[in-house]
């Protein structure tokens, strides 16, 4: 029996190869194969000729931080964008930058990974002359998800984290916690509300997504805990279409307006922190949790010294209940918070 199941296995695989043989002879198969050679030798000499193109600096705002600065900083990356996308080579200049927090730094790294930012163009970047800054740079992780030259170690008390393809990863948000937890309060009792953000931050990605893009968000998280004071910033980001865009959401608002496109995004900024347009459905909210809302009650708690989240054209202020309209838009999501005793 077991020697009549291995001659079947070797008779399958030869016909497969019979098969195969015979298709690597047709001229539609041939044809195939040189076309695929043409376009590959065409997309290297592509490559090889943007390479050679000149570097364009483009400097930083001073004040590079795009919690406290966040129009301009937008409006950098925007350019930047923009330059990229009609061929240019760009150096982005942080050289003199005399403010850079890690909310920045996190844009940054999810920006030059992201190929709807470089598109065909190369980018490279140097670091801050302020030692301070230059210190928090280099330490942040941005190094280890880049190709750059030199050693640099990454800063035990800091997480930079990319996730692929994944809506939830529990155990970096147990590690990002634990990151914050240790440094802020001395100790490893967890802090559930800081847990559930992570968890919701994860689940939104994918709520918060296009169509087309479900299921496929990439997400960026950077917590940092300062070394000067007992405080961790976190940053969670995902470069997508950002929530106002995503497919659940707009569809929620053709029912409202009826069709018409008269209206704002910071118009809907109550409705949206309120879970009024939440974008998921009954089931997930069984398993994942309240969403927005839940994100929103946590904020409120004294241990969250400052909550934001940025998406699309609005800033909104958690804690304070302050939104803006902003200039410059944001193509994603952005949550920043930071942790206290």
């Amino acid at each position: 029996m077991g020697k009549d199941k291995k001659y079947e296995k070797l008779e399958r695989r030869r016909l497969a190869q019979i098969r195969y043989s015979a298709k690597r002879r047709t001229k539609k198969w041939k044809n195939r194969k040189k076309a695929r050679k043409i376009d590959h030798q065409r997309q290297i000499q592509k490559v090889r000729k943007q390479a050679k193109k000149p570097y364009a600096k483009l400097p930083a705002p001073k004040s590079f931080s795009l919690i406290t600065n966040t129009n301009e900083v937008l409006k950098y990356f925007d350019e930047a964008e923009k330059r990229l996308r009609g061929g240019e080579n760009i150096t982005l200049d942080i050289t003199n930058v005399r403010t850079l927090t890690p909310d920045t730094i996190a844009l940054m790294v999810a920006s030059v990974n992201d190929s709807d930012f470089y598109h065909e163009g190369n980018v490279n970047g140097n670091i801050p002359q302020d030692p301070t800054l230059a210190k928090l740079f280099n330490e942040s992780g941005f190094h280890e998800h880049v190709s750059t030259r030199g050693f640099f170690v990454t800063s035990k008390n800091s997480l930079l984290h990319k996730e692929m393809n994944r809506k939830v990863v529990s155990s970096i948000a147990k590690d990002a916690s634990l990151t914050g937890i240790r440094h802020v309060f001395g100790n490893e009792k967890p802090f559930e509300p800081l847990y559930e953000i992570l968890i919701e931050c994860m689940s939104n990605t994918n709520n918060h997504a296009s169509l087309h893009d479900r299921g496929k968000c990439n997400w960026w998280l950077y917590a940092y805990s300062d070394p000067n004071k007992k405080v961790t910033s976190y940053s969670f980001l995902d470069l997508g279409v950002g929530i106002f865009k995503s497919a659940v959401v707009q569809e929620k608002l053709k029912n409202f307006f009826k069709g018409t496109v008269l209206y704002k995004n910071i118009n809907l900024v109550d409705d949206l922190l309120a879970g009024r347009l939440q974008s998921r459905v009954d089931e997930d909210r069984e398993i994942r949790g309240k969403g927005i809302p839940q994100i929103v009650d946590h904020s409120k708690l004294q241990q969250f010294k400052s909550f934001y989240i940025i998406t699309n054209d609005v800033k909104m202020d958690l804690k304070t209940g302050v939104k803006e309209q902003l200039s410059h838009p944001l193509n994603g999501t952005f949550l920043y918070w930071e942790l206290q005793n």
